[in-house]
């Protein structure tokens, strides 16, 4: 089991305009909050439009005064594709954790042909330089399971909570999607977050 001895937890989310970054750190701070956490929550640059990269900063705790993370500091870093967690793998400290969808969601210069996508192998060999503590789901089909792909962000929240790295109960997790979101998107936000959380449980 995840545990961490520090006052505060850090968390950089790392994906693609369109795929819920910035909505799964307002998620997450909320819950936070509602555990009686001090939170602060930022991006650290990219673009929220669909396609463009973008990263979110969460830090929970005590000592969390502002929103930036420095490299090698992050806990825990999200990723919601392969290469986009590459990208910031960076931020991970020594012995963190990554937690990454499997899922590939091609860039437009792939798409193109202009550029290779790199082998997953290669993806995941690149990764345990950092870190061999790599939690991988396809947080994609899961929300497709849970009813739609764009609860993809919600998988990804419950996997969060499923590390234990962060004292947010499954109770209070599923409080918050249910205050966020209208009710007809509810049942299925909560059951994708369920199901990341159960996934991810298996492998801690």
């Amino acid at each position: 089991m995840a545990s961490n001895t520090s006052n505060t937890i850090n968390i950089a989310i790392a994906g693609v305009g369109g795929q819920g970054v910035l909505t799964l750190a307002e998620i997450l701070a909320k819950a936070a909050l509602a555990e009686g956490l001090n939170v602060r929550v930022g991006e650290i640059h990219g673009m929220a439009q669909r396609g463009g990269h973008v990263v979110c900063t969460v830090r929970i705790g005590d000592d969390a005064s502002g929103p930036v993370i420095d490299a090698g500091a992050a806990d825990l870093l999200v990723g919601f594709e392969p290469v986009e967690t590459l990208r910031e793998i960076h931020l991970v400290k020594k012995g963190g954790y990554v937690l990454m969808s499997s899922h590939i969601q091609y860039p437009v210069a792939v798409s193109m042909g202009k550029a290779k996508y790199p082998d997953h192998k290669d993806i995941i060999d690149s990764i345990k330089k950092f870190t061999d503590k790599i939690i991988e789901i396809d947080a994609h089909k899961i929300a497709i399971e849970a009813g739609s792909p764009r609860s993809l962000n919600m998988v990804m929240f419950g996997g969060i909570i499923g590390t234990n790295l962060i004292p947010i109960s499954k109770e209070s997790a599923l409080k918050v999607i249910s205050e966020a979101f209208p009710k007809k998107f509810e049942k299925i936000n909560s059951m994708a977050a369920e199901i990341g959380l159960e996934q991810v449980k298996k492998q801690i």
